[in-house]
């Protein structure tokens, strides 16, 4: 993955899945804002129709729904990593999900329809994106997977593994409605790991 501080992170992250050519970086680099935002702070709240996507630099982010009174974090976003409701981008229905930051946080946006247009115009940038698309797609058939046949010790293990320290980050209701389980049940397996 090209260093350069002068390209944003989020660039980075989409030449490592496929190179683009430096037109294409100026294009992109055209659309993306950027803001420190707040931990509380909810970039989507329910029922807006999202279009844009976030990108966290550095910070914590969950989408998250309610369901019969409760809050379940659909999926977390930490250091480098995309963030958003998706099912809303796509279809521009309002969201049933909100996104909301977790912790302080440096985050790079765009709009889905700039977005778009920077694809029509350069395809090594349509095709990075295909293939950050498939990436997800396979990264959500696992964590269904996981869900239904890992044990919750397990899938908490598998947690801490892709978003390292998290439990230090989060607060743990939000790792527990993630992991489907309850909070006193979490405690139990965090006082068994460590």
């Amino acid at each position: 993955m090209n260093e350069d501080k002068s390209v944003p992170l989020l660039i980075q992250v989409i030449s490592s899945v496929s190179l683009l050519a430096p037109g294409t970086i100026a294009d992109l680099q055209n659309i993306i804002q950027f803001k420190i935002v707040k931990s509380n702070t909810e970039l989507l709240k329910f029922g807006q129709i999202a279009r844009g996507m976030y990108f966290i630099n550095q910070g914590l982010a969950r989408v998250y729904y309610q369901h019969k009174d409760l809050d379940v974090t659909d999926y977390f976003a930490i250091d480098g990593q995309f963030i958003g409701a998706v099912p809303s981008v796509f279809t521009l229905q309002p969201s049933r999900k909100a996104i909301q930051i977790v912790e302080d946080s440096e985050v790079s946006y765009f709009w889905i329809k700039d977005f778009e247009e920077c694809c029509a115009q350069h395809h090594d940038l349509e095709r990075a994106a295909r293939k950050l698309a498939y990436f997800a797609l396979v990264e959500e058939q696992d964590r269904i997977e996981k869900l239904r046949f890992y044990s919750a010790a397990e899938r908490y293990l598998e947690l801490e593994k892709k978003y390292p320290g998290i439990s230090n980050r989060c607060p743990l209701k939000y790792i527990a409605s993630y992991l489907g389980i309850s909070q006193v049940s979490l405690s139990r397996i965090r006082a068994g790991v460590q």
